[in-house]
Formats: C-alpha cells, sequence, structure tokens
C-alpha cells in the first residue's frame, strides 16, 4: 500500500513538472534547440549598425466579461489585454537610454503574427525614433534570448532580452 501512494505521489509530482515545462518551451530562446514563435521576426544575418540591448517584458491580462466569463476568440483562443515595456542600452554605454509602455487590448492569445508585428511596430514608431531624434535608416531585430514565461488562470508573461541592430 505504501509502494503504490509513493509511486502516485512521484507519478503526480512528475506530471506537474512536465506541464508546467511545455508553456515554457513555447517561449524559450534558440539554447532549447526548438526554436521559438518570435524566430520568424529575427533577422541572422549581418547587418552593421548601432546595437542595443536589453529586456522585453510582455504581460498579457487575461479579458472577462461582466459576469466574470473569460473571453476567447473565434479561433478558441484566449483574449487577452497586451502590455509591453522595453528598455534598451547602446553598445558601451552602461546607463539604460529608455524605459517605456504600451498596451493593446483585445489580442488573440495565439496570434504570435500580430503580436509580433505590434512588438516590431512599437519598436519603431516609438522606441527607435525617441533613442535616435534625429532619425536612423533601417533596423533590424537580431536576436531573442533568454526567455522566461509565466502562466496562471489570470495572466501571461513573457520575459526576453532582445538585440536590435540601427542603422544610423
Amino acid at each position: 500500500m505504501k509502494t503504490r501512494l509513493g509511486l502516485l505521489i512521484c507519478v503526480f509530482f512528475v506530471g506537474i513538472v512536465l506541464g508546467a515545462s511545455q508553456p515554457t518551451l513555447l517561449y524559450a530562446g534558440s539554447e532549447t534547440g526548438g526554436g521559438t514563435v518570435w524566430d520568424q521576426f529575427v533577422d541572422p544575418k549581418p547587418y552593421p549598425g548601432i546595437w542595443l540591448r536589453g529586456p522585453l517584458s510582455i504581460y498579457y491580462e487575461y479579458v472577462y466579461d461582466e459576469f466574470g466569463n473569460q473571453q476567447y476568440c473565434d479561433t478558441g483562443d484566449a483574449v487577452a489585454n497586451m502590455f509591453y515595456i522595453v528598455r534598451l542600452n547602446k553598445e558601451f554605454v552602461v546607463q539604460p537610454t529608455l524605459y517605456t509602455f504600451q498596451g493593446t487590448t483585445g489580442t488573440c492569445l495565439n496570434d504570435w503574427l500580430f503580436q509580433g508585428s505590434v512588438i516590431k511596430d512599437f519598436l519603431g514608431t516609438v522606441v527607435l525614433p525617441a533613442i535616435f531624434p534625429n532619425g536612423f535608416q533601417s533596423w533590424k531585430l537580431k536576436s531573442i534570448n533568454k526567455a522566461q514565461f509565466h502562466d496562471d488562470d489570470f495572466s501571461r508573461a513573457f520575459v526576453a532580452t532582445i538585440e536590435l541592430a540601427v542603422k544610423k
């Protein structure tokens, strides 16, 4: 009887660990070997310019109606409000250049193309013009590393280090 109970506890614990690790693998960096949903936005080709590096944080707040029912898209994915924060350092500069905050409402959680487009638009129209007020020619997202993911019943969060190359 003790052996069965011990085995049941062990199987339950392993199930929790494996169940919790699956969403993390979706958002983890290339160090997992499988890539991420964000890889389609990264341009790995050499690109000259000024390098910027720093954390990108995305917070997803699930949307509920007035009766407390969670909202879903037509695809069956949960709807969330998306908030993002970026802090970038220019290369060889110790102090962060910029802290920024923005939000997007009514995002389908598995619409990665939309989310990536929103983040790239935010970087190109809000963040980089603030860092380079005299203008820049173009920019590329070079990497997304050290990704971490959190998911619970009320919210999701994603944090990673991003690198951009900006041609002045």
